[in-house]
């Protein structure tokens, strides 16, 4: 039995020893690898810079101490690890009340906990519990409301900025706590270091040592087909918010260490500058990858940018505008490296 193969009439058949394509070779090859570098590692952008700003630092300010800049970067690092949970559940989950939050757990603590004899260690979980009761309630608005994420955040942020005046008017000193150490040191450990490390810890028991993780993923990647693979979709992501309120809750008591009082007034200090720090540190927006590493790095480096810009007396006016062009970059590195692995398919 003979065998035809089908090509065009008047045609020249095919070479079956021919090369599928032409391979990239020299500096394309390189170019093409560092893209997909950047690709499948998305926070490599941010960590560069961070790196280069630390050193300029250090360069410019010969009494840069770790341990007294780990502590002021601590507040900004767990506002923006707190946001990661709600990202990467998907639908656009960028939690608005992260910072309003952290400011509810520092005036809970000031106000009730301390007053009530619970000012030890022991107000680290119950805080985080009340955190996380606050975030699962905003999870639940989203998911059982079917209402858009942006809109419920929004909402809840100025549910608990309001929550937060009407606790403290004025400014509430804290003195004399073990949260003092967060500013410094606590034992051998920088403070700003275990500060940081407790929403880190929590967030690598929920991801790595259970299934959550994948689950998160699966859900923030495409929430129909985790769904029709029996993904509880709903569950998953009321979780995110809860987990995202829990890390929350531990910067409002760095806030107490670093300044020995509890205000109303710090309610929205960290929504924006968290949310830059995320995009900064490449963590997708539309959900399903990523991790902390992505925003502590973004963190890191807007925190670097600030400390450099104010050694140099750059003007606040100016500040802004370079938050802006920054993200800018990153978000346009970012899309150009995405697209070398599709290119390549």
């Amino acid at each position: 039995m003979s065998t035809t193969t089908n090509h065009p009439v008047g045609a020249p058949a095919p070479d079956p020893t021919a090369a599928p394509g032409p391979r990239p070779t020299g500096a394309a090859a390189r170019r093409r690898g560092l893209r997909s570098l950047f690709a499948r590692h998305t926070y490599l952008f941010a960590a560069l810079l961070a790196a280069l700003l630390l050193v300029a630092n250090l360069v410019l300010q010969p009494s840069f101490s770790p341990t007294s800049q780990l502590a002021a970067l601590a507040p900004l690092g767990i506002a923006a690890m707190a946001s990661v949970p709600s990202i990467m559940s998907g639908r656009g989950g960028l939690d608005l009340s992260i910072s309003p939050l952290m400011t509810l757990s520092a005036l809970m603590y000031a106000t009730q906990l301390q007053p009530a004899g619970l000012g030890g260690y022991v107000a680290l979980p119950v805080l985080m519990v009340m955190g996380a009761a606050v975030g699962t309630v905003t999870g639940l608005l989203i998911v059982v409301g079917r209402l858009q994420p942006i809109v419920v955040t929004l909402a809840m942020f100025f549910v608990l900025t309001g929550t937060d005046l009407k606790l403290a008017p004025s400014p509430t000193t804290v003195a004399g706590t073990w949260m003092a150490g967060f500013a410094g040191s606590m034992g051998p450990v920088p403070g700003g270091l275990v500060a940081l490390a407790v929403p880190a810890v929590l967030w690598l028991v929920f991801t790595r040592l259970t299934t959550y993780g994948g689950l998160l993923r699966s859900v923030g990647g495409n929430d129909v087909t985790a769904y029709t693979s029996g993904v509880p979709v709903g569950a998953v992501r009321v979780l995110a918010y809860a987990l995202g309120g829990a890390m929350a809750a531990v910067g409002g008591l760095v806030l107490i260490g670093l300044a020995s009082t509890a205000e109303s007034g710090t309610s929205s200090a960290y929504t924006l500058i968290a949310i830059a720090a995320v995009a900064l540190g490449g963590l997708p927006l539309a959900g399903g990858g990523g991790g902390i590493a992505n925003a502590f790095v973004g963190a890191a480096a807007i925190y670097l940018l600030q400390s450099l810009l104010g050694v140099l007396q750059v003007s606040q006016t100016w500040l802004q505008v370079i938050y802006g062009a920054l993200l800018i970059g990153a978000v346009l590195f970012g899309a150009i490296a995405a697209r070398e692995p599709k290119e390549g398919r």
